[in-house]
């Protein structure tokens, strides 16, 4: 019984050392699975850029629509440049930590009327989200622009001119109980202006509207400083 006894204990001890090991990985992930029936994170990046790292949540348990950001960005927390560069900087980390994204200081409720919620929702399921193909099924660009040159003594030559590189990507994470689909789609504005036909991109640029819509402009696409993110690039039109 003694015997028994220790082990139920050893077994109590370990279970939350591994608990956070996994959840340091996918906190959002194992939060959201535990606590709500459907869940979409939307984020997005830009190469080479050092703007911050955002993410739109909406989640939904029941009749009850939930809405949360995390922002986190460098140029938000503060430098102290009356220190010297290495006491600061060891500082600035030791109060605002780096870590995987989760539940912490740069993770907010937004506020959010459940008929306000329930219409958000009711058009994001529009969308058919979990129906979705991305670009790992049909590519992440066009067929190169092919033009025909006649020379002189009547030879042709072919140029071949492909599109623009280095734009944004978004990411859509969908969460349940029982699965997690992952969904990524490169500059889709843009594509679906060069070579339209793919339906994903089209219902991810919805999707980033709505959410644009009810997070409003202080929300993960811009600075807490007010200036605007890296976050706002996307939303422009890539062929003004």
């Amino acid at each position: 019984m003694r015997i028994f006894y220790i082990l139920m204990l050893i077994s109590f001890f370990c279970l939350p050392a591994n608990a956070s090991k996994t959840s340091d990985k996918d906190e959002f992930e194992n939060l959201f699975k535990a606590y709500a029936d459907s869940t979409l994170i939307f984020s997005g990046v830009v190469p080479f850029s050092t703007g911050p790292d955002n993410r739109f949540i909406v989640s939904k348990k029941g009749d009850t629509v939930s809405l949360f950001i995390y922002h986190y960005d460098r140029h938000d927390i503060d430098s102290y440049p009356e220190l010297p560069d290495s006491l600061a900087k060891y500082i600035s980390n030791k109060k605002y930590p780096r870590t995987a994204p989760g539940v912490g200081p740069y993770f907010e409720v937004q506020k959010i009327s459940q008929e306000k919620g329930a219409k958000l929702w009711q058009a994001l399921i529009n969308e058919k989200p979990w129906e979705l193909l991305d670009d790992s099924v049909y590519g992440s660009g066009c067929e190169p622009l092919k033009k025909v040159h006649r020379k002189s003594d009547g030879s042709t030559v072919t140029e071949e001119r492909l599109g623009q590189h280095d734009l944004h990507s978004y990411f859509l994470k969908l969460i349940t109980k029982e699965e997690t689909k992952h969904l990524q789609y490169y500059a889709p504005e843009v594509l679906e202006k060069a070579c339209p036909g793919k339906e994903g991109r089209q219902h991810i640029v919805v999707i980033k509207q709505l959410l644009l819509r009810y997070f409003q402009k202080g929300s993960v696409f811009w600075n807490t400083s007010g200036h605007p993110s890296y976050k706002e690039t996307p939303v422009v039109d890539y062929f003004q």
